[in-house]
């Protein structure tokens, strides 16, 4: 469960995200809507604290996220970027392993769930750069996504 209290963030005073509450259950979606600049992508980079809140708080399964270090918190969150984050000239096998390889993954688990993959048929015909950017959280590589 995500937990979002209170939070705002401002930028020369100006409030870009401004006193947002919500709870977000486990396995359950939902949509962030705005125009753009709304704060929608500050909203999510506070949650996985690439952005830092000017004030309030996020809880993931009740723990404040201020008290766990950046880069484990990070590894617990997939994060699908807007702009998709993929290689282009890698095959989507590869970019789908990519994180698990840089995180240590042992090569038979990565390989296995990139087997997973292409047994469903998602391989080559599934290589949408969304949905290739979104099949490690699928996957079920990290714990939390949020995109």
């Amino acid at each position: 469960m995500i937990e979002i209290q209170a939070l705002t963030k401002l930028y020369d005073d100006a409030p870009v995200v401004e006193d947002v509450s919500m709870s977000l259950a486990a396995g359950s979606v939902t949509a962030i809507v705005g125009t753009s600049g709304s704060g929608k992508s500050t909203l999510l980079r506070m949650i996985n604290r690439l952005v830092t809140p000017s004030s309030g708080r996020v809880l993931i399964d009740g723990t404040d996220t201020r008290d766990v270090e950046p880069a484990t918190l990070r590894r617990r969150i997939g994060y699908v970027i807007q702009d998709h984050g993929l290689f282009p000239h890698w095959t989507a096998a590869r970019n789908v392993a990519t994180v698990p390889t840089l995180l240590g993954w042992p090569r038979t688990e990565i390989d296995a769930r990139v087997d997973v993959i292409q047994d469903h048929g998602l391989f080559p015909h599934w290589t949408a750069a969304r949905n290739v950017a979104t099949v490690p959280t699928l996957l079920g590589w990290p714990r939390t996504e949020i995109d």
